[in-house]
């Protein structure tokens, strides 16, 4: 697993009738889906078929709707029903699928904690966004 994360920029899966998709956007579709993650060694031989209890669907999802209403963006009021369960520590980090760690957000703000470099960490029970870090650099003149 620590290899996997160490790829950041190689692809991280592929669908059926689909190009490589870049490995942010396959743990965003894995978040809450039917997807089931093989990982294979280089003969192409199975190394990896998953981990129990990764979707957030079932008992957990009603609950999660009961509970958030709506994506839980700071801000956004997109209905339950427009969201997906998000692990606030994600799953591929070793974070738990359970009510306490998970959330609602709305495809939008589920991709921008993905694909866009925001994180979301829980303060006395809100939801807080965190922007990405961006720096800015001179350019390098001639060697």
């Amino acid at each position: 697993m620590e290899t996997l994360k160490a790829l950041a920029g190689a692809a991280g899966g592929e669908m059926e009738f689909s190009l490589p998709l870049p490995s942010a956007t396959v743990q965003r579709l894995a978040c809450d889906s039917s997807l089931m993650r093989v990982l294979f060694e280089a003969d192409s031989l199975p190394v990896d078929v998953g981990r129990s209890r990764r979707l957030v669907d079932g008992g957990l999802r009603k609950a999660l709707a009961v509970r958030d209403k709506h994506c839980q963006w700071p801000g956004c009021e997109r209905p339950a029903s427009w969201c997906d369960g998000h692990h606030l520590v994600h799953w591929v980090d070793g974070g738990e699928t359970n009510l306490e760690n998970t959330v609602l957000l709305c495809k939008r703000h589920h991709r921008m904690v993905h694909e866009g470099g925001w994180k979301l960490i829980k303060v006395e029970g809100k939801i807080v966004s965190i922007a990405p870090t961006v720096t800015f650099g001179l350019p390098r003149g001639p060697d």
